[in-house]
């Protein structure tokens, strides 16, 4: 079959050549081929790779120069003065196609001028990736999400006709009204003063969009796509946008994955999500934020073809509290990955972990990460006054073969759990134990050796059965990770 799959492109060309036609921009001198694809956008000059044996791999020639800048100004006093050295070497390079322009500096090392100088010379090189980056200028963005005096801008559109990738961080962004950016598919914003309009006139310009993500945009109150539409979306993050209350996304039926971190908002966009919806990430910002009115129990019906789901403690608790009432049983049939945050391990927090078991069934889930608190007190309360506990689920972990448990202590809920999972997970293949960190007073952190006595251990492998393998490891263990591997907040 490999031989036959060779003699085909050979014998094409035969009868094509037989019937006259002829490949004359293939026969074309290499030096005339590279000055064609340096007109092209990289994503199709990768794809001429397919045309004929002569014209793979010639793409990673097309420039003989490097086809990025890399622009990094170091701290310090003498910051300022490398900065216009690094301006002046640009200016020389001449405007030659570049793909990625990337600038990173300090504060106070680059004026506003400079700035607009490095960003009119990426788009007059057709830049495909943009990357601009301000270090020590309040990383995560002022106070309040207000824009600093004297803060440097960046104002959308850029101008590159190519751009498919835009990464702002620390900067000031503005927008025009009723422009079109048609090319650009990748937005990140880290700690970018931006309002709620500029915010609604950048997405509605670039038509394919297909990943957004937000963090620490600390000025925006209302992430609202109603009016702009989001067509081609597949990716929206958003962390730690402390004043936003409302996000809607009407219209997104592409829409792959969700992830989500900060105080719960009031609406959210699940209502307006596909079938293709698989990827969802919800974690309320930590154990003090307060239950306000959400709709999020009433989204959980939207959710019943995603494959991986993280979701706290908090939002836990709204499910269990609120599904009963909604829907008799919710099926999350396709879900293979369940990881929960847990801010606190108390009575109520289990009962929530087996209320959410029985209610939302989930036949296929494989893998399950429970991340505990690392708080060394134990939380369960003996119950005094006979009052019913939450039954554990019957079934549903029938295809569990994985389980990690990260900041094991072997407290009493969580050896109930430990025991829950040892007795209902009849496939379970592996169960990793991993031990927390402890905190000294002088910020070092140590690796705790006797967090779990041996007796303990011992009583732990007397209740697997012979198909289960335990792993008792350190904090620093790389093993099994899950998707959502990067926790948005610190436990």
């Amino acid at each position: 079959v490999g031989k036959r799959r060779r003699r085909r492109p050979r014998m094409e060309r035969e009868r094509r050549r037989a019937a006259g036609w002829e490949d004359r921009i293939s026969e074309l001198p290499d030096a005339l081929r590279l000055q064609i694809l340096s007109l092209l956008p990289l994503k199709c000059a990768i794809r001429t790779g397919a045309l004929s044996s002569r014209w793979r791999d010639l793409w990673e020639q097309r420039w003989p120069v490097p086809s990025s800048l890399r622009l990094r100004v170091p701290p310090g006093p003498s910051g300022a003065a490398g900065a216009q050295a690094q301006l002046a070497a640009v200016d020389r390079r001449g405007r030659r196609r570049v793909d990625v322009f990337s600038l990173a500096f300090h504060a106070g090392q680059l004026t506003q001028a400079d700035l607009k100088r490095c960003v009119d010379y990426a788009a007059a090189c057709g830049v495909e990736d943009l990357q601009l980056r301000l270090d020590g200028g309040g990383a995560r963005g002022a106070r309040g999400g207000q824009r600093r005096a004297g803060a440097l801008a960046v104002h959308f559109p850029v101008g590159s006709p190519l751009l498919a990738r835009l990464s702002v961080r620390g900067l000031h962004l503005t927008a025009s009204a009723n422009a079109m950016v048609a090319t650009l598919e990748v937005i990140h914003l880290h700690s970018v003063s931006i309002t709620d309009a500029a915010l609604r006139r950048v997405v509605a310009a670039c038509p394919c969009l297909r990943d957004l993500e937000l963090r620490y945009c600390r000025h925006l109150r209302r992430i609202d796509f109603t009016t702009v539409g989001a067509a081609n979306l597949r990716s929206l993050t958003v962390v730690d946008c402390s004043r936003t209350t409302e996000l809607r996304v009407p219209a997104a039926p592409r829409l792959r994955s969700f992830r989500f971190s900060g105080p719960f908002l009031c609406s959210n966009l699940f209502s307006g999500v596909g079938d293709s919806f698989q990827d969802l990430y919800l974690c309320s910002g930590g154990p003090e934020a307060g239950l306000p009115p959400t709709n999020l129990p009433s989204a959980v019906p939207h959710l019943a073809n995603i494959t991986t789901l993280t979701i706290c403690s908090i939002a836990l608790q709204y499910v269990s509290a609120s599904l009963a009432t909604i829907l008799k049983e919710t099926n999350l049939r396709r879900l293979k990955e369940l990881q929960l945050l847990m801010f606190g391990m108390a009575n109520s927090n289990l009962a929530d972990i087996f209320s959410f078991l029985k209610t939302c069934s989930c036949p296929q889930l494989e893998r399950l990460f429970v991340q505990l608190p690392t708080n060394t007190h134990d939380s369960f309360t003996r119950n005094y006054l006979d009052v019913a506990e939450e039954e554990q689920p019957e079934d549903g972990l029938e295809n569990l073969r994985l389980a990690k448990m990260t900041n094991f202590k072997g407290h009493h809920n969580e050896m109930r759990l430990l025991d829950f999972l040892l007795t209902k997970a009849s496939c379970l293949k592996k169960l990793f134990l991993v031990a927390p960190k402890e905190d000294h007073p002088q910020g070092l952190r140590k690796i705790q050796p006797d967090v779990l006595p041996l007796s303990r251990k011992a009583e732990i492998l007397e209740r697997a059965s012979a198909g289960t393998q335990i792993v008792f490891s350190g904090p620093d263990s790389s093993h099994a990770q899950p998707l959502h591997s990067e926790v948005f907040i610190r436990f």
